[in-house]
């Protein structure tokens, strides 16, 4: 069983108020009835529950893959980030984990599995728990996960300082030859710990994939006698041009009022601001056709 925080619900048997636990063994034990395991737990994965009521996200979903998998199993890529403290994966992503190539592999809904040998550097032990170190981390990113998902998980890394990019720079260096390296080297490349959302890391995703000139990450603007006016998401000082995006605290009257004075201001300094959404992360042509006439290309 692993720990963790399901409160203290008093109609829960006291071996399962905190626990992930296999309903099987809990019924065999008689801990609790088939029945009342249907109607008070929840079920996470492959036989795997918690107390009702208690939120799924990613981190619960670790803990229960590595109690169904075998103990010699190692969180890796975005799941070993999330227990370093880079907290993005979605509860529907993927759990990531290391197999050593002498056990048999069992694939399972909503666990990858990738089987590789790793020395006692590539292994850390985080709240009792086998992760994949953050540069090991990041590598399997690169090669195992979307693009976009792995530059969100090395910017978390590089932002919260368990990695520099000196080391991505270095490693690439040393698997030159290796089977994913070119991938590796443009997610690596691309990567610096800026972007302070998921959305910031996806949004320079779509932006290279497009062609688009690199932008100054957290640019900072400031008037003509030194005064600071604004740090945009997106800058192109250049041209002038700002691309922000409006994640969902912008929709409080409060904020949209605040980004209203901020984009005038810029707008005074002949600054062309652009604002984009989620909805343009899926559907980016119109957002980049305004982009592309901004910076005239």
């Amino acid at each position: 069983m692993f720990d963790f925080d399901a409160g203290e619900r008093s109609s829960v048997p006291e071996r399962l108020r905190r626990q992930i636990f296999r309903g099987s063994d809990a019924v065999a034990e008689g801990l609790i009835s088939a029945t009342r395991l249907r109607r008070e737990y929840r079920r996470v994965m492959h036989g795997m529950y918690v107390p009702a009521g208690t939120a799924i996200d990613h981190g619960v979903r670790t803990l229960a893959a590595l109690l169904w998998m075998s103990d010699a199993a190692v969180l890796t890529a975005h799941s070993a980030a999330w227990w370093y403290g880079v907290a993005y994966a979605e509860p529907t992503d993927p759990v990531m984990l290391i197999l050593p190539r002498e056990l048999p592999v069992k694939g399972a809904r909503g666990i990858r599995v990738h089987v590789s040998d790793l020395a006692d550097t590539d292994i850390q032990i985080v709240d009792a728990l086998r992760l994949a170190s953050p540069i090991r981390s990041a590598w399997d990113a690169a090669t195992l996960t979307p693009p976009r998902t792995a530059l969100t998980t090395v910017d978390g890394l590089l932002r919260r300082g368990l990695t520099t990019p000196e080391e991505l720079h270095r490693v690439t260096e040393e698997m030159s030859g290796r089977w994913g390296v070119a991938r590796v080297r443009t997610v690596f490349d691309l990567a610096d710990g800026l972007s302070e959302s998921p959305a910031e890391s996806w949004t320079r995703w779509l932006l290279h994939q497009s062609g688009t000139p690199p932008a100054v990450l957290q640019f900072e603007v400031f008037d003509e006698w030194g005064r600071f006016v604004a740090r945009v998401d997106f800058g192109w000082p250049d041209r002038k041009v700002a691309l922000e995006y409006d994640g969902a605290y912008h929709a409080d009257p409060l904020q949209q009022r605040k980004d209203r004075q901020r984009d005038e201001e810029l707008r005074s300094l002949g600054w062309t601001v652009i604002h984009m959404t989620a909805s343009d992360l899926r559907d980016p042509e119109h957002i980049l056709c305004k982009l592309r006439r901004a910076l005239a290309l």
